[in-house]
């Protein structure tokens, strides 16, 4: 069922960029990339991409614990439709609930570099609740590293993500040796994740140089991220993706208030999915309607993909006519880019 939407999304896509293109409807830019207006960032880019994924993590249904059976029927009740996947992290499991997940394209011997991304979970849940999304992400070329310990709430979690995937690429017996671009490093969360991304990146840039000389921080993306975090520490472009349906972060709460509205000192967006809850980014990805923006936000700031970019650059940028979102916003310093 799954192929079968995204290539009937895909079609649908292809056929009106087509016929926008037939009757002069679009710019040249556009044209060019195969972006048409009125086309969503989930038409373009929620879809799997080339590359195989190679992982040692393991994953069941989250139904198969106590704990997790629990979980499952409480993001069902909420609106979730798959059902959620989890590793064996206690208290899913009896392995240990700290720890880093690592995934990267199987074919990475043949691409040089590739981005990272450091994804730090929600509260209380479960890395594997994530390995679907963390696939996709792999499958457009980045390598991708899980950390967590449970709690998933202070930028010590990513920063233990980020020592692995360091670790590794400086590692020679590591498949990952020499194979990280650590210039374009990227740091994702969801919920309690996101403000724990943001916590490191308020401090990352100023130190990451005494880390590693090739460590730079590209940007973060905060998904429904918690209120431990201010945006006026923030100098790395950040997008905040929110849910018109999320009552446990409203976009009009701490969101706005002391994260995207006193995001001063860097480019800062903020959009506001319809139909999409707190819980919908670990639901399976054809429902977390978020995914695309996700994924263009990340090709843009990992590849600098010019297709992905018209999305959030430019007088005529994209998002705003998308309509996935209720509501699009961007601030000052996003609007000097081109």
């Amino acid at each position: 069922m799954r192929m079968n939407s995204k290539r009937a999304r895909a079609v649908a896509a292809l056929a009106a960029s087509a016929a926008l293109l037939a009757v002069g409807g679009v710019g040249s830019a556009a044209a060019d990339d195969g972006i048409a207006p009125g086309v969503t960032a989930q038409s373009v880019f929620e879809t799997t991409g080339p590359h195989p994924v190679a992982t040692a993590v393991r994953t069941n249904p989250c139904q198969d614990s106590v704990y997790g059976m629990l979980q499952h029927i409480v993001v069902h009740a909420l609106g979730n439709r798959d059902d959620l996947t989890c590793t064996q992290a206690f208290p899913y499991g009896l392995d240990s609930p700290i720890g880093v997940n690592t995934y990267y394209p199987a074919d990475i011997a043949d691409l040089g570099a590739a981005p990272l991304i450091v994804l730090t979970p929600g509260v209380i849940v479960d890395a594997g609740m994530y390995d679907a999304m963390a696939r996709q992400w792999v499958s457009h070329g980045f390598v991708v590293v899980v950390p967590h310990d449970f709690f998933n709430s202070l930028a010590y979690v990513p920063a233990l993500g980020l020592a692995v995937a360091l670790s590794a690429d400086h590692d020679p017996n590591s498949v990952l040796y020499n194979r990280i671009d650590l210039g374009r490093t990227i740091l994702a969360g969801h919920s309690a994740g996101g403000q724990a991304s943001q916590q490191l990146a308020a401090v990352l840039p100023a130190v990451a140089a005494q880390i590693d000389p090739a460590l730079q921080l590209a940007g973060v993306l905060a998904i429904a991220p918690g209120p431990l975090a201010v945006g006026a520490l923030i100098t790395v472009p950040t997008l905040y993706l929110t849910g018109y349906n999320d009552f446990v972060v409203p976009d009009f709460a701490w969101v706005r208030w002391w994260q995207y509205d006193q995001t001063v000192g860097a480019p800062a967006w903020i959009a506001n999915a319809r139909g999409v809850s707190h819980f919908s980014p670990v639901d399976g990805l054809d429902n977390y309607l978020g995914e695309g923006t996700a994924m263009a936000w990340l090709e843009y700031l990992g590849f600098g993909d010019e297709r992905a970019k018209q999305f959030f650059v430019g007088p005529d940028w994209l998002l705003p006519a998308d309509k996935t979102f209720y509501s699009v916003e961007r601030n000052a310093l996003a609007d000097q880019l081109r």
